[in-house]
């Protein structure tokens, strides 16, 4: 179950009428103003128990919450008045127009005190709330709601059980809000409403742009960056609990690969033998690159040429040595995503990682030495050839382009060395402080903690 729901929306150009009714229902219902208990405890009431039907019958699953199930016990004012408030917002498509102004005919009377209410926004103003409904209906442009939810263990643990905590975190935030939304400042005009129910006390939040050109619009990365922006000022210091033990047991982790790692890393360095398969296919690789004009870089080759690198890379990969650094960059890069999600990336093949496209090119660069090296190994049309005078005949000629096609190959085994250390440095906490930077900022949407609903 997710620590925080976060739920947005927006209301097409002209529907501000439709909307004064939802304005007056957030700033008016009985979790903004408290009901007198004899009222709450009062059976439910017919237009409530017909509404309750037909919610449940268009989404049957509504009927696993617990506050389906208070009703069910109790069938009080209270509970209908709960149940209906959690099914509208798991199903904001329901809120707002006829299906709003239905439920508005539905909710206990709640003595509003003169213009009494539960509106607020910016600096503490008090807002005359038929004033705000003017307004708000006679706009003409998009209106955008945010609907804020948190667990009552939670809110009452962290503080957000008042409307003026709710509020201070909001106006303290605006400014990062509106520009999801792109509206500027000084043509925002918000509002927010805090209902303060047992299971579930939420904040329900609309905005607008006042500007004559309304250009405000909210995609799907400005409702996720929202999202961390709620996630992250809600749970700010347990964000920073979490943050401190999982950098620990990272690093405990990461220490080991390091020095796995660096072993791995001097082997090729050093080493002094290189698979037959692999040679012959680099060979092949720089003899088909002689006849290759332009650029020679893996992006710009023709399309049989790219196959035959990533044949070649993928024989690379077999090695046992290349093999287990790629598994140890691929153990680090999880355990970074795994601090903030559940969902790891998928190992592609050597060939494919985009991460590691230098070795593609390197590839290609050692390929394109050895093709020089062979050509002028090579016996001239009239008899001369560019090789030392001790390789004359053919077969020494042969051994010759076999000890640089095997000195190529090794060659670039030793320049492997580098790309895998700098690629684990990249997941390595103690190597690289940006990565510590970015977990900072991943971890704010809390693992498992916080979810998107559009």
């Amino acid at each position: 179950m997710p620590k925080v729901i976060v739920k947005c929306r927006y209301y097409k150009s002209g529907s501000g009428k439709g909307l004064g009714g939802y304005m007056n229902y957030i700033a008016t219902r009985e979790g903004v103003e408290k009901l007198p208990k004899d009222q709450k405890n009062k059976p439910a009431t017919d237009a409530q128990s017909d509404l309750i039907m037909k919610l449940t019958a268009d989404d049957p699953a509504l009927k696993k919450a617990s506050e389906y199930g208070c009703y069910l016990k109790d069938k009080t004012v209270g509970t209908a008045s709960e149940f209906i408030s959690y099914a509208l917002e798991r199903k904001p498509e329901l809120i707002g127009t006829e299906q709003y102004l239905r439920y508005m005919a539905t909710r206990p009377r709640v003595d509003k005190g003169g213009k009494s209410h539960g509106l607020f926004s910016s600096g503490g103003v008090d807002l005359d709330l038929d004033d705000e409904i003017g307004k708000l209906e006679a706009h003409n442009g998009n209106v955008y709601s945010v609907i804020i939810s948190l667990k009552r263990e939670d809110a009452t643990r962290l503080g957000y059980n008042s409307a003026e905590r709710w509020q201070s975190m909001i106006g303290a935030n605006i400014d990062r809000i509106a520009k999801e939304h792109h509206i500027p400042l000084t043509s925002l005009r918000w509002y927010g409403a805090f209902h303060n129910e047992s299971h579930h006390p939420h904040v329900h939040m609309l905005l607008y742009s006042t500007e004559k050109n309304d250009r405000a619009y909210l995609t799907k990365k400005g409702i996720d960056n929202l999202r961390h922006l709620f996630g992250t000022e809600i749970f700010r210091d347990e964000i920073h609990e979490i943050y401190d033990r999982q950098t620990e047991e990272r690093n405990r982790i990461t220490k080991e690969m390091r020095e796995r790692v660096k072993k791995l890393a001097e082997e090729l360095r050093t080493c002094n033998s290189v698979g037959k398969e692999f040679q012959e296919k680099l060979a092949d690789l720089a003899e088909r690159l002689n006849g290759v004009s332009g650029k020679k870089q893996y992006g710009y080759l023709p399309k049989g040429i790219k196959a035959l690198v990533d044949e070649a890379v993928d024989i690379v990969a077999a090695d046992e040595r290349v093999s287990e650094l790629y598994d140890l960059w691929y153990q680090a890069k999880c355990s970074v995503y795994q601090t903030y999600t559940d969902k790891v990336p998928e190992k592609l093949p050597l060939s494919e990682e985009k991460e590691f496209r230098a070795i593609r090119n390197a590839l290609v660069y050692e390929a394109v030495e050895l093709g020089k090296e062979l050509r002028r190994n090579a016996v001239r049309s009239d008899g001369r050839h560019d090789v030392p005078q001790k390789y004359t005949s053919k077969t020494d000629r042969t051994r010759l382009e076999n000890i640089r096609i095997r000195s190529a190959a090794l060659r670039f085994f030793t320049s492997l060395s580098p790309v895998f250390e700098n690629g684990f440095k990249r997941y390595d906490p103690a190597e690289d402080e940006d990565i510590d930077k970015q977990l900072r900022r991943e971890i704010r949407a809390v693992k498992d903690g916080i979810q998107l609903v559009m």
